[in-house]
């Protein structure tokens, strides 16, 4: 990679992403990326994805709203984001899983007018990806099944959500059970031994809570109507996109197709998603074992032995059959990107896992970073791009 050809003159960027600013949590987060902006005065600050945790707000509440009163929440992010825009200095904003609905044409007018900034502000959302020279920026959702949209240009409702937002809407935010985030990449035995420990004598409740959420996601998988006007909605924009952006439609439409398919268009895919195989496998040999312990069933003897053989086969091909799995989607995806549309630089977020390699950078979670150093991209012109932290 030349470093030298990535952007144009006198261009600074600053990228991040997965900042997940919320009303629950520290506000520690918020201050670290309002001293961040603070610092680095007339760069760019690019936020790739997932800067707010609107998918832990009632599907009812309007997107700009929400944003406002995230805003108002971590005011240190308010004053520096204003302080940024009214100095003429540029923020782009790209739509995540959890804030795709910065995509929505309301959010814009909405932040400017929570920021008390003009409207000429250079103030930019994205539902997508930017494109600065050759440097290439999406949150990478659309690579990983659980949370890939209908279309990358299409918002998507409450009916069609992916299934990662959808259980965080409905379950783990509501319950409180978001350290139970990634419970269902386990035995069920084991996620229901890390739901007793968390929560105790509510655990009971939680598990349940869970199951019936985790029933209708598969019930309403591959029934959304709404699906195909998604699409079509989607499609409908990409000849605007390619004009906003500088990549041809023809090559939109290549990365369109690229993309995962969505794991709740179908049925059986959602129930392997949420291991409900093994689920049902293990109340199956549970059913089995205990029937056989009071007389002998050759029914009961076959159901406890397929079921377990079947159990011991999947969890002997690993407790968790997606680990990794997503990161190598992206690393893939980096690649295609960047030998389809000619970029030198392809950066995701999304994973919350730091990569580099020549071509692709993974700039991890600002949000939730390990040891209170939170990881950036630094770029500009005529150097080698730089991955940095930023401590308090």
């Amino acid at each position: 990679m030349r470093s030298g050809m990535l952007l144009a003159d006198a261009e600074r960027l600053l990228v991040l992403s997965d900042v997940h600013l919320n009303h629950n949590g520290s506000r520690s987060t918020g201050a670290a990326l309002a001293a961040l902006a603070q610092r680095s005065p007339g760069a760019e600050l690019v936020l790739a994805g997932d800067v707010f945790d609107l998918s832990r707000e009632p599907p009812e509440h309007d997107p700009a709203e929400s944003i406002a009163g995230l805003l108002r929440h971590h005011q240190q992010v308010r004053e520096a984001f204003r302080a940024h825009l009214s100095a003429g200095h540029r923020i782009t904003l790209i739509a995540g899983n959890h804030d795709a609905a910065l995509a929505d044409a309301r959010v814009r007018d909405g932040i400017l007018a929570a920021l008390d900034v003009q409207e000429g502000a250079r103030l930019e959302v994205y539902p997508w990806f930017v494109r600065r020279g050759g440097v290439h920026i999406e949150h990478g959702h659309m690579y990983d099944p659980d949370n890939a949209p209908s279309h990358p240009l299409a918002l998507w409702s409450c009916a069609t959500e992916p299934l990662g937002i959808a259980l965080t809407r409905r379950f783990l935010a509501p319950s409180g059970a978001l350290k139970l985030a990634h419970a269902h990449e386990t035995t069920p035995l084991a996620g229901l031994w890390r739901a007793y420990e968390l929560f105790g004598a509510r655990a009971p409740l939680v598990v349940a809570q869970y199951f019936g959420t985790a029933i209708r996601l598969c019930v309403e998988a591959g029934r959304q109507h709404d699906v195909a006007a998604e699409v079509a909605s989607g499609e409908s924009a990409l000849p605007r996109y390619a004009e906003l952006t500088g990549v041809p439609a023809t090559v939109l439409a290549e990365l369109v197709r690229a993309g995962a398919e969505p794991t709740h268009h179908r049925f059986s895919d959602t129930f392997m998603r949420l291991y409900f195989d093994r689920v049902v496998a293990t109340l199956s040999f549970l059913f089995g074992a205990s029937t056989l312990a009071f007389r002998r069933s050759p029914v009961a003897a076959a159901v406890a032995a397929v079921s377990g053989m079947y159990l011991g086969a999947s969890v002997k091909r690993g407790t968790s059959r997606y680990s990794g799995v997503i990161e190598q989607r992206l690393r893939d995806a980096a690649g295609f990107v960047s030998n389809t549309t000619g970029a030198a630089l392809v950066i995701f977020g999304h994973t919350h896992r730091e990569e580099e390699s020549p071509s692709y950078m993974n700039s991890g979670t600002f949000g939730y970073a390990r040891s209170g150093a939170r990881p950036y991209i630094w770029l500009e012109r005529g150097s080698a791009p730089q991955r940095r932290h930023f401590t308090a």
